[in-house]
């Protein structure tokens, strides 16, 4: 497929910005913008040159169409997605992918039922330094590993839940700062260490502000591989201090904050770490890419999964006091 590919997006709030990625991309076309704040997505339409409505539908019969980009709270993915893709439609989904497994489900098999794409955007995939930190691991650089960690101390004000109406809530949100802000860290203890055996002991409470969901969980698991992983996730602390994941196994390990930067430690000084790039810069040309090349997705539905049933596990732990093994059935 040589021509341009069409996009929309689907969303607006943090939405606007992936339009904006749409149209810095190579061989992808900005179709149209969708909000259900007609003033918005006017407003983003006039920006960028693109056309807008307010009801994703009314563009699904457009040839001109071949991806819908759903930046919507999480809990509305599905009732997006599936129509899209059963309209022969490729998706990128943010994160994280669903509220529930269930609903993940509904997406992953539409997608495979009707051969199309479905990439979930974690767009701490596509940094140099997690490249890099991945091929140390499977180069044996870290040696054994033994832990792995990740770690977010950010604020959220009541403003931010309340204004929205939807964050903080097990409906639209899935959870509250493990799901929202610390998924991204998660991902990526998944993606470097592998299949979790088990949530040993999980933690969720509601600290400083009004919400029915977390604003301040922590956990520890242990991989398959006999490493312990531990996250803690809160929007409880005075500023925006940090997110990290720091990674260590007998050999050396890393620490790395969400922007890429890492810093490295070895006990033979003389390694260096990997020199390797992301192929793809973001989502939108990883996308475009598998469209027109046959690409692999960074992230697939199916890979975009395993941190959602990693939080649902660390939620079900949380809620009954016991251990919750994976897979969860």
């Amino acid at each position: 497929m040589n021509s341009e590919i069409g996009f929309i997006v689907v969303g607006l709030g943090m939405g606007r910005n992936r339009a904006r990625m749409v149209k810095r991309t190579e061989r992808a076309k900005l179709v149209g913008v969708v909000d259900i704040n007609e003033e918005r997505a006017k407003k983003v339409a006039e920006e960028l040159g693109c056309e807008w409505h307010t009801d994703f539908k009314t563009f699904l019969d457009r040839n001109d169409v071949h991806v819908v980009w759903v930046m919507t709270p999480s809990g509305l993915h599905t009732e997006i997605a599936v129509p899209s893709i059963e309209a022969g439609k490729h998706v990128i989904v943010t994160k994280p992918m669903e509220v529930t497994l269930e609903r993940a489900n509904a997406m992953i098999e539409a997608a495979e039922r009707n051969n199309r794409l479905l990439l979930v955007d974690f767009d701490m995939r596509y940094l140099k330094g997690a490249w890099q930190i991945n091929k140390a691991i499977a180069d044996g650089l870290f040696g054994k590993l033994i832990l792995l960690e990740g770690r977010l101390k950010w604020f959220r004000s009541q403003e931010y839940y309340s204004r929205s109406g939807w964050r903080g809530t097990w409906r639209y949100d899935g959870g509250g700062s493990l799901a929202n802000q610390t998924i991204h860290l998660i991902d990526q203890l998944l993606w470097h260490g592998g299949e979790v055996e088990s949530v040993e002991a999980a933690r969720i409470g509601v600290f400083a502000h009004e919400i029915e969901t977390e604003d301040l969980g922590v956990a520890i698991f242990r991989y398959r591989n006999g490493a312990l992983g531990t996250v803690l996730g809160t929007t409880t602390f005075p500023k925006d201090a940090y997110a990290v994941i720091e990674i260590h196994g007998d050999k050396g390990g890393a620490i790395m904050d969400v922007n890429g930067q890492v810093q490295w430690f070895f006990r033979d000084e003389s390694i260096t770490p990997p020199d390797v790039e992301p192929p793809f810069p973001n989502s939108a040309e990883n996308m475009v890419a598998a469209i027109c090349d046959g690409a692999s997705l960074v992230c697939d539905g199916r890979e975009g999964r395993k941190s959602l049933e990693l939080l649902t596990a660390i939620y079900r732990s949380a809620r009954t006091g016991q251990p919750v093994k994976l897979p969860i059935q």
